[in-house]
């Protein structure tokens, strides 16, 4: 690589795409060297990713493809690489030439997440070290807007990431076919009460019902979501009383209608998806039923079966898990790379279950069934965590404009509602 070009390290959460890339510059970028940054909303983005948006920055042809996945189903436009083990994206690339030679064109992007810092720069070294020159060790990365928009029908994450004056027109850019799939169910009182949820190739189709006397049962400490881990007494943290705080409203007369959910801009979330910003639903196991038994993921047929999560008895290739930590299992698609579940052995009844992922009629924040918490950003203190300079002051911008476009949303309903 030219000494020339600006080389960052990058790296998944099991470190297995650990590598080397050089930036690209697109010529109207140039001479300002910073690299304008998009979100992506589309509905492949986000079914690939199980993620509410992703976010990418141009670069030279990767050094190596080694341990990579691609759907090999994926259209002619773009082509997304992630970790064949932790499930990270790491690389996109824009079809626009013949052959499959990881050289043979100027169109790949790297995932904004996967950015450590500068080369050179070891993983969880003290942040300081990038901050002595204004974090210049990296070309500025400068948000430039929002990008298909309109497929998420309420705007999903967009609202509330506002990092420019004048966000980028929310209109159609890119992967104009990949279009989401007609729904399955339709506008009955049976439509009312399943959520269907898919990933991008439909290897994992399932649905979540209503809350019901059953999904009362599980026991769990609060998330991070809520009560921070840090700055909290565990026995606080502990949940005494025994909340049932992943249903929503907690009080209501008539019962609860909706799970609780939020966003995570965790270390291991970021590694695991390649993004800053992940998204959770909590749910119960109970309430989540998966679609088996058709050889082929197109369409759900009469000989699907809809059996009750239990990750022992799935059949193979449905899901591939990978442990990130001590008791915590991921689990994401081994043919699309989509994040589908977080869950540990401390409340296993209660599965995180990835947003992005939700096919609600009324748009990608399904707010009929899902109660967003607004109060915090579930370890936001760690958005920088492992990253230096440039990539560690861009994560930290992201998600502090995330927290505080949630606690104005959560203002502007209180308000309404007075």
């Amino acid at each position: 690589m030219s000494l020339n070009v600006p080389e960052v390290s990058i790296s998944c959460l099991c470190g297995a795409a650990k590598q080397v890339v050089a930036l690209r510059f697109p010529n109207e970028q140039a001479t300002s060297r910073q690299l304008n940054i998009i979100f992506c909303h589309c509905y492949a983005c986000r079914h690939s990713s199980g993620l509410l948006y992703t976010s990418y920055v141009p670069i030279q042809p990767p050094q190596s493809l080694d341990g990579l996945v691609h759907n090999p189903d994926e259209t002619a436009h773009v082509r997304r690489y992630f970790c064949g083990t932790c499930g990270c994206h790491i690389f996109q690339r824009e079809q626009g030439s013949s052959g499959d030679a990881v050289g043979d064109d100027r169109l790949w992007s790297v995932a904004t997440g996967t950015i450590i810092g500068r080369a050179g720069t070891e993983e969880g070294a003290d942040r300081e070290s990038g901050e002595a020159d204004g974090g210049k060790e990296l070309p500025f990365f400068k948000f430039a807007g929002h990008v298909n928009v309109a497929g998420t029908k309420d705007g999903g994450l967009s609202p509330f990431i506002n990092l420019v004056s004048a966000p980028r027109e929310p209109g159609v850019y890119g992967h104009t076919d990949e279009a989401p799939p007609p729904p399955t169910i339709s506008a009955t009182q049976e439509g009312k009460n399943v959520l269907e949820v898919r990933c991008h190739c439909r290897t994992n189709r399932f649905r979540i019902t209503r809350p019901d006397a059953s999904s009362r049962a599980p026991r769990s400490g609060f998330p991070d979501l809520m009560v921070p881990f840090a700055a909290s007494p565990r026995e606080v943290v502990s949940n005494p009383h025994t909340e049932k705080w992943w249903l929503r409203p907690p009080d209501s007369a008539a019962g609860p209608t909706r799970y609780l959910a939020g966003t995570c801009a965790c270390r291991s979330c970021r590694l695991a998806s390649g993004f800053e910003v992940q998204t959770w639903a909590f749910v119960p196991r109970c309430n989540i039923f998966f679609f088996c038994g058709t050889a082929s993921p197109d369409a759900a047929t009469s000989e699907d079966t809809l059996v009750p999560l239990d990750f022992a008895a799935l059949p193979k290739g449905i899901l591939r898990s990978y442990k990130s930590s001590s008791g915590v299992l991921r689990e994401f698609c081994p043919r699309c790379g989509a994040t589908v579940f977080w869950h540990d052995r401390w409340r296993p009844d209660i599965v995180d279950v990835s947003v992005g992922l939700l096919d609600a009629p009324e748009g990608a924040r399904a707010e009929t069934w899902l109660d967003w918490w607004c109060g915090r950003v579930s370890f936001a203190e760690d958005a920088g965590n492992g990253r230096s300079g440039g990539a560690a002051h861009w994560a930290q911008s992201v998600v502090e404009s995330l927290a505080r476009g949630l606690r104005s949303w959560e203002e502007e309903k209180g308000e309404t509602a007075v």
